[in-house]
């Protein structure tokens, strides 16, 4: 006699269940392992590990019957949740004063906590405090910190180091803004003088848990003792560190902000002015235009002021933006020719950009 519906769900429950119990085992066991990794002084990541849980998963997976592509999401997801939480251990390091200039806002109160769960003392300098840390004028925590943090408005973020830097401080200084050009002949004079000035830039947004797999731009401006000062903060963070000089980093930016949110920008104001609602396209969205809409929906919601700023102050956006104009157009005149092989140049031209360069 078969079972019920109701029997079989209650079956499913409580394999569910089980899955969970040895989810929550799998993360107490990664974060014992973290902990070695904090006394051992050993890096948070080894991707040679990583790859292998993949790797067997992948066999597991052919064993039993599941997806290839259930399997990799599976495991990519318990090894990022496993490495997340190792990340988040604190690690043994010489505590600093840490100074976070703009301490109110969103990035800055991710600043203080991230450097106050690593055991440093945080305190802020911001008309408008929040999040608990003590609020000081910008003399007193100049004066006192190993390291300051400016993260305010990237339209105001030039007058604020030039406040700082007008201090002579002793201790390591850095920004955080979208875009360099209004300030990097601050940063560069900073530097000149023999002060420690870098620049940075998180490629992730206040609702990041840890800085683990996600991006951090490291800029210099002429002072290779700030970077090297810089970099211990971020031991054990499993963050991904790119390099560059402060003058390559705009440039960059215009293509990987500029022009993304432009076109979801775009995109979503083409929705609009369709006629169709959004619960009308939702019902009969593809795969691809339900991701597409997803991603627009969620730059609908981000900070006016932060993205128009980031398309108004940086020099190479006009220029990015004409090339997608141009790239749009060509796609519409593509889509209007007769023969179709200037489409079929288009994708193959853009099969071979994606190619992975070994």
């Amino acid at each position: 006699m078969t079972d019920s519906v109701e029997g079989i769900r209650w079956k499913i429950e409580e394999i569910d269940n089980q899955i969970l119990d040895l989810i929550k085992r799998r993360m107490e066991i990664a974060l014992s392992m973290g902990q070695q990794k904090v006394e051992k002084a050993l890096p948070v990541r080894d991707l040679r590990v990583e790859e292998q849980v993949r790797t067997r998963y992948l066999a597991r997976a052919k064993e039993v019957g599941i997806s290839e592509a259930a399997a990799i999401e599976l495991a990519t997801l318990l090894v990022r949740e496993s490495v997340e939480a190792q990340a988040r251990l604190p690690r043994p390091m010489r505590p600093r004063k840490v100074l976070v200039v703009g301490g109110g806002g969103a990035m800055g109160q991710w600043l203080c906590r991230f450097f106050a769960s690593r055991g440093h003392e945080v305190t802020v300098s911001d008309a408008q405090p929040g999040g608990g840390f003590p609020n000081v004028g910008l003399e007193e925590g100049v004066r006192g910190a190993d390291v300051i943090a400016v993260s305010t408005h990237i339209s105001a973020t030039e007058e604020a180091l030039r406040k700082v830097l007008r201090l002579r401080p002793k201790g390591l200084v850095f920004d955080i803004a979208s875009v360099k050009a209004p300030f990097i002949d601050v940063l560069r004079e900073g530097a000149a003088q023999g002060l420690l000035v870098c620049s940075i830039h998180p490629m992730f947004g206040p609702s990041a848990s840890s800085m683990f797999a996600r991006n951090l731009i490291v800029c210099n401006c002429g002072s290779d003792a700030a970077v090297a000062r810089f970099m211990p903060l971020l031991n054990g963070t499993g963050a991904n560190v790119i390099e560059m000089p402060v003058e390559d980093h705009d440039r960059l930016i215009a293509i990987v902000l500029g022009m993304s949110h432009a076109l979801n920008l775009a995109f979503f104001g083409a929705l609009r002015a369709s006629g169709f609602t959004y619960e009308e396209l939702s019902r009969v969205a593809s795969t691809t235009f339900e991701r597409q809409m997803s991603i627009s929906k969620s730059v609908a919601m981000e900070s006016p002021n932060l993205y128009y700023e980031i398309q108004h102050l940086n020099p190479h956006n006009r220029e990015i933006l004409d090339r997608l104009i141009d790239a749009l157009r060509e796609v519409q005149q593509a889509g209007c020719d007769e023969d179709r092989e200037h489409m079929i140049r288009l994708m193959q031209e853009g099969r071979k950009y994606f190619e992975v360069k070994r």
